[in-house]
């Protein structure tokens, strides 16, 4: 089926994942069809996605790199002039506005349920899978996104791919433009971008292991959790949000624009993440790597954890590398082992974890290859509706 337009609804609620998962397939679909599609993206409101792009307003309707933006509430007042498209994006399981949903029903062929994403082998079966909702013409079906080849994947775009290829090839220039204090030496840098989490294990370790370190650290959540620690130790503050002691430099980065964010992850040496859309893009960076996954009820994100590790394991098992690989799987299920976000000390340590920062390096790289060959789900997406 050709795809003359798209309609993508999300519906966000506290965090900027929804969104950014939702721009980046616009932006990808885009750049794939050019001209050739319409695009529009509904979303409940704007809070988040005001900051992942500085052109973008607190509007009703706007249009940004040929792509239109839309809010539920100006779709509600001017539902009467609006058509919906022939394919339907439901991000999430989000709610479509009724009197839209009744016209798409009529008017629209094909609407997918693209689902957050899960290493669960559960998905397997659901994926692909029709969902009736007693249309004659518009049919719907679930888009499960997954770390296998028989799941939805991940979101693999040509810009993230073109961006990383960039800095690599042009390290120091990026170094200089968002760290410009560290290019007369030679630095280890990470960043932490988390939820509420008791970071002085790692800062010990850091402080310990004989080399200049730099953490970036990003989200108010994340140097909320640092400041409580720099309050306690001897950090001394060298200019505005930079701290040291020691060997150690902490930065408190500003809020990064999609594409910034993008260009500083590939620019370090491994990232700590939160959520769905950065741990993607720290996969495909090809670094050592954290997820600090969403807190769900009855620990329920832990059975997601474990059914990436399941995976991650299955593609990496091949490189006789089982004890880096099982030092940085039992750390990254240590780092989530939790039933509330606080600042209460974990069970992780990270000593193995930097001991053995090379082999680990070989797998990640390694892994990331595997994503963005077997497990692209914008590749994976556009066959789906070209061939329905």
């Amino acid at each position: 089926m050709e795809i003359k337009s798209l309609d993508i609804f999300c519906e966000i609620i506290d965090n900027f994942g929804d969104i950014g998962v939702v721009y980046r397939v616009a932006k990808e679909f885009k750049s794939i069809y050019n001209e050739n599609i319409e695009i529009r993206v509904f979303l409940n409101r704007l809070d988040e996605f005001l900051p992942l792009n500085k052109r973008a307003k607190n509007v009703g309707y706007q249009k940004i790199d040929g792509i239109e933006y839309i809010t539920n509430e100006y779709l509600a007042k001017n539902i009467c002039t609006f058509s919906p498209a022939n394919v339907i994006i439901e991000a999430f399981g989000c709610n479509i506005l009724e009197g839209y949903l009744n016209k798409a029903k009529d008017e629209s062929s094909l609407l997918i349920n693209l689902e957050y994403l899960s290493g669960e082998s559960w998905i397997e079966e659901v994926h692909l899978m029709e969902s009736p909702i007693g249309a004659k013409k518009l049919r719907k079906y679930f888009f499960m996104p997954g770390f296998k080849e028989n799941t939805g994947g991940v979101i693999v775009d040509k810009l993230f791919l073109n961006r990383k290829l960039e800095v690599q090839n042009n390290k120091s220039i990026y170094i200089e433009k968002y760290l410009p204090d560290l290019s007369d030496r030679d630095y280890f840098i990470g960043t932490i971008f988390s939820y509420e989490k008791n970071f002085l294990p790692l800062l010990n370790v850091l402080l310990k292991n004989g080399k200049n370190n730099c953490l970036l650290v990003l989200g108010q959540k994340s140097q909320d959790s640092i400041k409580i620690i720099l309050e306690k130790l001897d950090f001394v503050e060298v200019s505005k949000d930079s701290y040291e002691m020691g060997n150690l430099k902490i930065k408190f980065m500003p809020f990064l624009e999609q594409e910034e964010y993008e260009e500083l992850i590939n620019v370090v040496d491994y990232n700590f993440v939160r959520g769905e859309d950065s741990f993607v893009r720290a996969l495909l960076t090809g670094k050592p790597f954290m997820w600090h996954i969403y807190l769900q009820e009855e620990m329920a994100h832990m059975d997601k954890i474990d059914g990436f590790i399941e995976r991650y394991k299955e593609v990496l098992e091949e490189f006789n590398l089982e004890i880096p690989l099982n030092i940085q799987t039992k750390l990254l299920r240590d780092y989530n082992l939790r039933d509330s976000n606080s600042l209460e000390l974990g069970r992780e340590n990270y000593e193995e974890f930097f001991k053995e920062f090379e082999q680990i390096s070989q797998l990640t790289k390694a892994y990331s290859e595997y994503i963005e060959l077997k497990c692209n789900l914008i590749d994976k997406l556009n066959r789906f509706i070209l061939k329905y």
